[in-house]
């Protein structure tokens, strides 16, 4: 019988939060998280149990936890001293600067003092937050954004002791050798959204170098939302946009609206080509560095973390063409669960863990990738989302449901005497988890 560990882990992923409620209680039109009294009773239900149980959780949220690609308010130029702000600021919003991010943490706090408070509070009865960066928030790098954070959430509720010192920014993953567990984004496995340098992912002034995916949020999506807000709830993108174009006659006229989103498109692929010559040593030599700095932190042979790195795929945006770029965006569901189980079973060969978690797809898997030598199964698992998933149909509709408001559990059972995992989904109304619905399928099938 193993040692009983002293906490479980809960892991959620692609909370996409981003301005949130205004000062007249209206919702900014691009967000999509409106769940934050939802949120807050899943985290009081979780601290139940801690307390019932005796342990503690670590709540780990595994990568875009916020869209700051969706924070399109624009402040006067006085709010920002020192910060001036380009043409194409002022038509899409803020760049990546650190400035300016710091602005949107303090709109997103504000925005969604609920949830964050909720956070404040989980924090002081004793558990612990652990924030991954992903694709749509990779700002979470900024040491002075992860400071910044820390103090905010400190300072909404009253506490013993900093809980900045309970908040732990990870670079790339999350390694728990205790429960056997890794778990990491996903977005490092798809082209659109990849960085090629994602732990030191800066452009020469200090900005973020972001991804093509990231471009078409900014460009062409949060234009589209302008007219249908859930835009980007539809998976895949490219299936949203085909029913959309047989729909825009009915919103403010066709062809000329139609016209400028094509130009918003072409706005994106012309941003491909390859990171300047001069820049890309600075970049290789400090991931390296970083690199070196992730092993000592996680206790993982740096031999590992570079056999790890070579299954990520190089970003379109810097080695492919404009109509490479195209083709990329237009056939990006090819990537599907089979693709990522794949992945994930290449990550389980290095680390060796029973446990490997995705997030970015929205899309919330459990299978079986091998089989230990003790007979035991290693299983991969999706944390899906906490946004709506929109679809055509009825059908579609229902199977979405189950990705929505899912949750991984992770923790010692008593009547197991070990680790058991389970993939749920918080149902709000009876407070309570319940197993998420899938079906088994083969691959090549739907």
């Amino acid at each position: 019988m193993m040692e009983r560990p002293p906490y479980k882990l809960a892991v959620v992923s692609d909370l996409h939060l981003s301005e949130g409620w205004d000062e007249d209680g209206y919702l900014q039109k691009k967000e999509d998280f409106f769940f934050d009294q939802s949120f807050k009773r899943f985290l009081a239900y979780l601290g139940e149990k801690a307390k019932e149980g005796d342990f503690h959780y670590r709540l780990l949220i595994n990568g875009d936890f916020v869209d700051f690609l969706q924070f399109t308010t624009v402040p006067g130029e006085e709010v920002i001293p020192g910060e001036t702000f380009t043409k194409r600021e002022r038509s899409v919003g803020l760049g990546t600067g650190e400035a300016k991010t710091l602005w949107k943490l303090d709109r997103l706090v504000n925005g969604h003092n609920v949830f964050f408070t909720a956070i404040a509070d989980f924090l002081a009865k004793g558990h612990q937050l652990f924030i991954l960066p992903g694709n749509h928030d990779i700002e979470w790098v900024m040491p002075g954004l992860q400071a910044s954070f820390k103090q905010r959430v400190s300072g909404l509720v009253e506490a013993a002791g900093d809980l900045g010192d309970r908040i732990t920014f990870l670079p790339w993953f999350y390694y728990d050798p205790l429960l056997s567990v890794f778990a990491e984004h996903g977005s490092q496995y798809d082209d659109i959204n990849s960085f090629d340098y994602f732990l030191w992912p800066y452009r020469k002034d200090g900005s973020i170098d972001l991804p093509a995916g990231s471009f078409f949020v900014r460009y062409l999506f949060n234009r589209i939302e302008e007219l249908y807000p859930f835009a980007d709830n539809m998976k895949p993108l490219t299936k949203f946009l085909g029913w959309a174009l047989t729909r825009f006659q009915t919103y403010r006229g066709w062809p000329p609206q139609v016209i400028t989103f094509f130009q918003f498109f072409w706005n994106t692929l012309r941003k491909a080509g390859p990171v300047q010559k001069d820049w890309v040593k600075e970049l290789q030599d400090r991931q390296m560095h970083e690199i070196e700095k992730v092993a000592q932190m996680s206790a993982l042979e740096e031999g590992k973390l570079q056999a790890l790195k070579s299954h990520w795929v190089r970003s379109a945006l810097h080695h492919q063409r404009w109509l490479g770029l195209l083709k990329s965006f237009c056939g990006n569901s090819k990537l599907d669960k089979w693709y990522y189980q794949d992945q994930a079973r290449e990550v389980q060969r290095v680390v060796g863990t029973r446990y490997t978690i995705f997030g970015h797809t929205h899309e919330a898997d459990l299978c079986t990738i091998s089989t230990s030598p003790d007979r035991k199964k290693n299983e991969y698992v999706n944390s899906g989302s906490w946004t709506k998933s929109f679809a055509a149909n009825h059908e579609e509709a229902l199977l979405k449901e189950e990705n929505e408001f899912v949750y991984v559990h992770i923790g010692y059972d008593e009547k197991k005497e070990g680790i058991k995992m389970d993939l749920l989904r918080w149902d709000d109304p009876l407070h309570e988890g319940e197993r998420v619905r899938l079906f088994r399928s083969e691959k090549g099938t739907k």
